[in-house]
C-alpha cells in the first residue's frame, strides 16, 4: 500500500496522457466539419491520395478525433501503407478504446503483417487489462486513494483513542470500509499509472523494413529486421536511432524515423517515452 501511495503522489505531481476528452476534437466546427466531409467524399469516390492529404491536413490542425484516425488509416491502407495505417488506428483506439471499427480495421491490417511475434495478441495479458482500464482518470484515482487512506486512520484513531466518542458510531466498520475503498482506489491508480507507461512508449513501424542493429550506429550488426505495422516498445532515443523492444522481448536499435509513437507529443504534454 505504500508503494501505491508512492505512486498516487507521483501521478499527481508528474505529466500524463491527456484523458480522451481532452484531446478528442469537436469535428462539429463548421470549416473543420467541411474540410472532414469534403475528405470523406474523396475517399468514398475512390480518390485515396486526396482523401489523405485533408485528412493530414486537419491532423496539422491540430484536431484530434477517433473519426479521422480511422478514416486516415483506411485511407492509407487503400494505397497499401500498411505500417501507417496501422499507426493511425492505434491512435483511434487511445481516444476511444471502444471502437470496434478501428479495432476491426487494425486487426484487418495485422493479418498481412510479416512479423508474426509471440505474446503480440492484441487482447493478452497486460495490455487487455490497460485497455480496461484505460479510461480511469489517475488524478482522480490518486487523489481518492490519498483522501481514503487518511480517513480510514482518522476512523481507526478514533476508535483506539477515543473510546467514549467511538461507542456512538461503528468507527471499527467506518475504518475498515475507507480501508477498502483506499484499496480499490490503489488498484485504479496503478491500472492507470501502468496505462500511461505502455501509451507514452508504444509505437509502430511504419517503414516497409528496418534493420533492426545492436547498437545505435548504421555500422553496428544487424542480426534481424522489422517490417511494417508491427507493434514495439520505444525504450530510448540516441544518436538518430530508436531503442524498440518486440513482443516476443528482442530488443534493438533502429533508424527514429522507422517508428512513429502512437501517442503524438502534442498530445501528451511534456512526457517522455521510457
Amino acid at each position: 500500500m505504500i508503494a501505491s501511495l508512492l505512486t498516487a503522489l507521483a501521478m499527481l505531481a508528474s505529466p500524463e496522457v491527456k484523458p480522451h476528452s481532452e484531446v478528442r476534437p469537436q469535428l462539429a466546427s463548421s470549416g473543420v466539419e467541411e474540410l472532414f466531409s469534403e475528405a470523406n467524399a474523396a475517399f468514398l469516390s475512390g480518390d485515396p491520395a486526396k482523401a489523405i492529404a485533408l485528412y493530414e491536413a486537419l491532423l496539422a490542425e491540430g484536431v484530434a478525433s477517433p473519426e479521422l484516425e480511422t478514416n486516415l488509416g483506411a485511407a492509407l491502407q487503400r494505397q497499401g501503407k500498411h505500417g501507417p495505417a496501422a499507426l493511425h488506428f492505434e491512435r483511434a483506439l487511445f481516444l476511444m478504446p471502444g471502437d470496434d471499427d478501428a479495432r476491426a480495421d487494425l486487426q484487418e491490417v495485422r493479418k498481412g503483417n510479416v512479423d508474426r511475434l509471440e505474446g503480440e495478441a492484441e487482447d493478452g495479458g497486460v495490455e487487455a487489462l490497460v485497455r480496461a482500464l484505460s479510461p480511469v482518470p489517475g488524478p482522480w484515482a490518486s487523489l481518492a486513494l490519498l483522501i481514503l487512506w487518511s480517513l480510514a486512520w482518522a476512523a481507526l484513531a478514533v476508535k483506539l483513542l477515543l473510546p467514549s466518542l467511538a461507542r456512538r458510531a461503528p468507527f471499527g466498520a467506518i475504518a475498515a470500509a475507507l480501508f477498502g475503498g483506499a484499496c480499490l482506489a490503489a488498484v485504479l491508480c496503478a491500472g492507470a499509472a501502468a496505462q500511461n507507461r505502455l501509451a507514452l512508449s508504444r509505437a509502430v513501424v511504419v517503414s516497409l523494413s528496418a534493420p533492426v542493429r545492436e547498437g545505435p550506429d548504421a555500422k553496428s550488426a544487424s542480426p534481424f529486421e522489422v517490417h511494417e505495422g508491427t507493434p514495439v516498445r520505444l525504450e530510448d532515443l540516441e544518436n538518430g536511432f530508436a531503442r524498440i523492444k518486440l513482443a516476443n522481448g528482442l530488443t534493438g536499435w533502429v533508424p527514429q524515423a522507422a517508428v512513429e509513437l502512437v501517442v503524438p507529443r502534442q498530445w501528451r504534454g511534456s512526457a517522455q517515452p521510457g
